[in-house]
């Protein structure tokens, strides 16, 4: 396993009177080359798993391994696993500081003290990855991107580290539905391209029911239940007490079962509920005629 959480609890301010738990006895496991899908509401400990993740804080309690060492070992060398996650944030404009495009992508490269041409060819091969072309982007300044250019800047940042792992926090808030598809289809190609392991937080499951291998859902930091996207739908009237926003062809079926009890909701998709309703509506049209 890339990671392993066992039995994680993680209080903020821990030992003072304004301590505040964030993650309760969690156990996860991350298995590399996949993509994972961290799912829940706010306050549901998404943000406390990336910060462990990343190694900028360490468990109150448990143990976490990466590539089966323990990371609070005092013998672990933590640049060994910061050197191998990257993060994309919410808000490029968290990660983007410098003036041009080709500067800000070379800050990890230049940061590792990378030889000029080393450096500039992963930058090329950064920015070509995520569709800018380096001769025409190299030069723009970043505050006159555009918002979707600014997050794939990003992303090329955190590229130009060669990670294992890149942990995408909600990249697609505020994109209208054009960016956010695209965006999508980003994502899952670099994961083929580059062999990464991609782990994903949201706060609904439409951005991961078709891009994710296992969703782990959460609540309150802890987890409620893990599974594949088709595993997890099936417990759509659950993840709306949870308050996680289902995908619109889950929330038609969920409608729809007032006049079709038997409907499954664990349809991945739009044509997939089409071919599902059409075949209750066909059975019970069936069971009418039988009673005549």
């Amino acid at each position: 396993m890339l990671f392993e959480l066992k039995n994680i609890s993680y209080t903020y301010l821990h030992n003072t009177p304004f301590a505040t738990p964030a993650l309760h006895d969690l156990s996860l496991s991350f298995a590399e080359g996949q993509t994972i899908a961290l799912v829940g509401a706010t306050k549901s400990g998404k943000s406390t798993i990336v910060d462990l993740l990343a190694c900028l804080i360490k468990p109150t309690s448990g143990t976490l391994l990466f590539e089966g060492d323990d990371v609070t070992n005092k013998t672990f060398a933590i640049d060994r696993l910061r050197n191998a996650v990257g993060i994309v944030f919410q808000s490029p404009e968290a990660q983007i500081f410098e003036e041009t495009v080709g500067k800000d992508v070379s800050f990890g490269p230049r940061r590792k003290k990378l030889p000029l041409a080393e450096s500039r060819r992963l930058v090329q091969e950064a920015l070509e990855a995520v569709s800018l072309p380096y001769e025409d982007f190299r030069s723009r300044y970043t505050y006159a991107l555009s918002g979707g250019q600014k997050r794939r800047v990003a992303i090329a940042g955190v590229l130009a580290l060669q990670p294992k792992v890149i942990i995408f926090d909600e990249p697609t808030a505020g994109l209208d539905p054009r960016g956010r598809r695209e965006l999508l289809t980003l994502i899952a190609r670099l994961k083929q391209m580059h062999n990464l392991t991609t782990i994903y937080m949201s706060s609904g499951l439409d951005d991961v029911i078709e891009l994710a291998d296992i969703i782990h859902i959460l609540d309150q930091g802890q987890l409620v239940f893990s599974g594949t996207p088709r595993e997890i739908l099936a417990h759509a009237e659950k993840l709306v007490t949870l308050d996680i926003a289902l995908p619109e062809a889950t929330q038609i079926a969920l409608a729809l079962r007032e006049l079709l009890p038997a409907l499954r909701t664990d349809v991945l998709n739009l044509a997939e509920l089409e071919t599902e309703t059409l075949k209750h509506l066909s059975l019970s049209n069936f069971s009418s005629h039988s009673r005549f």
